[in-house]
């Protein structure tokens, strides 16, 4: 059970990402975005506690410091590098125009007045994480878990004004105790895993699936990052639904080795997906799109050949930085 669970939380973090990859392209038609986004996000860092331990780390300095160097540190390096090759190899008309503090700025406070490259994610997953931890260590109790899950809520709605006011947190800050509610119930899961394996079962993937979409489509589209919530009762259904849907499609179909692959390297996908790789797939798709319009007649024509071309793309690059790179997601050389 154990091999198993670990292939398909690999399979679903593949899944998600080529979600988000396809949320992020301008040829994804808008009613399929709506749905995309229903519980893509959500679902991230829900898959981030499913595999949270936080029982291995004898105190928060050491917890710190794990996840700085695995989370912060990448961020950091991979925002670097983005820059690198946005600005010199992509862009090099416009190398005289670089604003080198500007971006040093917009690295550290990584608000929303600042260019972000889509590594918000990161900022927010640390912090959350960072919350996850001492709310499992006191959280002995279920009515404390309850506690905590109200206070996060009403943290979130707090966050929500904030935005609303335009008060720019750094690091995204508002967003925060809504991605520790999904952190939290996916490591909640993961305990009580066994409890619930009857949940799973093939027969309950329709009317769960049908209510995150009623539900979401009926919520109207919504935005994490921009804090489009719309009804936070709507969007949490939504989300929970999406998310329990994923776990019962990818807990019942065979391991598929294409996905577990892509699930491995979620990280650099995720990084250099719309700042790089869609960025040169907008201009050729363009190109080709109005040249051969008796094969891309339609905008999900369009879209699934670019988000192939984008998985393609991602996955040289995953390899090319795993081989060559690997300081940039926080890994070693490998020695022979």
């Amino acid at each position: 059970m154990s091999n198993k669970r670990i292939k398909y939380i690999d399979m679903l973090k593949a899944f998600c990402i080529i979600l988000v990859i396809a949320g992020h392209m301008g040829y994804t038609p808008a009613k399929v975005k709506l749905l995309l986004y229903v519980f893509h996000i959500p679902l991230f860092f829900f898959l981030s506690g499913m595999t949270l331990n936080v029982e291995k780390y004898d105190s928060i300095v050491q917890f710190f410091s794990k996840k700085f160097k695995a989370i912060v540190i990448p961020c950091f390096l991979m925002n670097i590098s983005i820059f690198f090759i946005k600005s010199v190899i992509l862009q090099p008309q416009l190398i005289l125009k670089i604003d080198i503090l500007y971006f040093i700025k917009a690295l550290i406070l990584a608000d929303r007045m600042h260019m972000y490259y889509q590594l918000w994610f990161l900022n927010v997953l640390f912090l959350a994480e960072l919350i996850c931890y001492f709310a499992i260590k006191y959280s002995d109790k279920l009515y404390k878990y309850a506690i905590v899950f109200i206070v996060l809520i009403l943290c979130g709605s707090l966050g929500q004004k904030l935005y609303a006011m335009e008060f720019w947190l750094i690091w995204s800050f508002d967003l925060v105790p809504y991605a520790s509610i999904f952190i939290l119930s996916g490591y909640i899961l993961r305990k009580n895993l066994s409890s619930v394996q009857n949940y799973f079962k093939k027969l309950y993937f329709i009317p769960v699936l049908a209510v995150s979409v009623v539900c979401g489509v009926y919520n109207t589209r919504v935005d994490l990052y921009y804090q489009q919530i719309n009804s936070t009762f709507l969007y949490f259904v939504a989300a929970f639904f999406g998310i329990w849907a994923s776990l019962i499609f990818f807990v019942n179909i065979p391991s598929l080795y294409i996905l577990e692959k892509i699930g491995g390297n979620t990280l650099i996908y995720y990084a250099y997906h719309s700042p790089i790789v869609l960025f040169i797939l907008d201009i050729i798709m363009e190109q080709v799109s109005s040249k051969y319009t008796g094969i891309f007649f339609s905008n999900y024509i369009i879209a699934i050949v670019e988000l192939l071309l984008a998985i393609i793309l991602c996955e040289l690059i995953a390899r090319i930085i795993n081989k060559n790179f690997p300081f940039l997601i926080g890994k070693s050389f490998k020695t022979t």
